[in-house]
């Protein structure tokens, strides 16, 4: 598998560190488009990568709708000129009067964002008067995440409540289902198939009395091929782009590619079979139970500790591993991961061609109301 990653230079590049490689980012982009039968169904979230080089491949591909979860990206999709972009994220006052105020400043692009309860509701009208404007909302819909949304069953008050509102516009409902996660295609596409029927209830009833639901975006990228079976609803997979190994093991049959992977060297031996790497919390995202990534070339390898800037295993394997020499890893969670770095080296066909910068980690931007 090294090979696959392997760099020429490998004495050029700095640890640890982030490989993008842009021949896989566009095969993930085609398989994207293929799943979903064209650029019409996606909307992607750019919360794996917050970059605009990977926001331009896709807008070359045709995608121009995409999903955001921080001002800093929202502030991105603007700086790339997309067309429609989704602050997926429900908004507390602060964040409303910058997004309003940036969908002002920015008229031809289709800016809406995320409600699921009354109180924000009427926040967010009133927001809407003093910046005399209108606001276009999704209802985030909760269908057994259990994170964010209002329950399908209580939604069609909260409806109701948001069409009487004469500056406030109805987009759809949105859902992400991330609980979704059995190994086998099968159960997956059948639990996602039964959590959806809440929502179907509630879209059915809507027009039935003669409203409309003109959208329903659904999933992420676990649940992103149960989705693409149905017809007339978005699809918002992200982790897709860069791929990682704790989708890779979820979605085995999938056809993505691993497009981002790290770098690290062994700094020291200091026991038998103890290895060290410079590869510490700081550089790959650990919400999870160790291991967080697979050492390629080590796999079998025990992993022990891991502080702020060390990663220890243990390897009985026989071996001539030597301090100094470069390893490649496959995070478990690519999303979190990236936001831990600047910019990542690009490599085309071995060569180490030059650097995407991260231009949305920060969740501080500078508010212009």
């Amino acid at each position: 598998m090294e090979a696959e990653f392997k760099v020429q230079d490998e004495a050029s590049l700095l640890t640890p560190g982030l490989l993008v490689y842009p021949e896989r980012v566009s095969h993930n982009i085609a398989a994207m488009l293929e799943i979903a039968g064209g650029a019409a169904r996606l909307i992607p979230h750019v919360k794996t990568h917050k970059m605009a080089a990977v926001i331009q491949m896709q807008m070359q591909a045709g995608i121009d709708q995409f999903k955001c979860a921080t001002l800093a990206e929202m502030k991105l999709l603007i700086q790339c000129g997309v067309s429609n972009l989704l602050l997926a994220h429900q908004p507390t006052r602060e964040k409303m009067r910058q997004f309003l105020h940036w969908q002002k400043e920015n008229p031809s692009i289709a800016c809406s964002t995320l409600v699921d309860n009354v109180e924000s509701l009427n926040l967010f009208s009133d927001l809407a008067a003093q910046f005399s404007t209108r606001i276009h909302l999704w209802i985030d819909l909760n269908n057994g995440m259990n994170r964010t949304g209002i329950l399908p069953t209580k939604a069609y008050a909260l409806y109701q409540e948001l069409i009487a509102r004469k500056n406030i516009s109805f987009r759809g409902f949105h859902l992400y289902d991330g609980h979704i996660r059995p190994l086998d295609l099968e159960e997956r596409i059948a639990q996602c198939n039964k959590d959806f029927i809440p929502v179907q209830n509630l879209i059915d009833r809507i027009e039935a009395e003669g409203g409309v639901v003109p959208h329903t975006i659904t999933g992420g990228s676990p649940s992103f091929y149960p989705h693409a079976l149905r017809s007339k609803n978005l699809l918002s997979p992200g982790t897709t782009l860069f791929w990682d190994l704790g989708y890779k093991r979820i979605w085995k049959e999938s056809p993505f590619l691993n497009a981002a992977v790290l770098i690290t060297r062994l700094i020291s031996k200091p026991n038998d079979d103890i290895y060290c790497f410079d590869l510490g919390h700081k550089a790959v995202a650990s919400e999870m139970p160790l291991p967080r990534v697979e050492l390629i070339g080590m796999e079998q390898a025990e992993h022990l500790s891991q502080s702020e800037e060390h990663l220890v295993v243990k390897y009985e394997a026989e071996n001539d591993f030597k301090v100094g020499d470069l390893f490649y890893a496959i995070p478990y969670h690519i999303c979190p991961t990236v936001a831990k770095y600047n910019r990542a080296y690009t490599i085309e066909k071995g060569v180490h061609t030059g650097y995407w910068d991260i231009q949305a980690r920060d969740y501080q931007v500078e508010l212009d109301q």
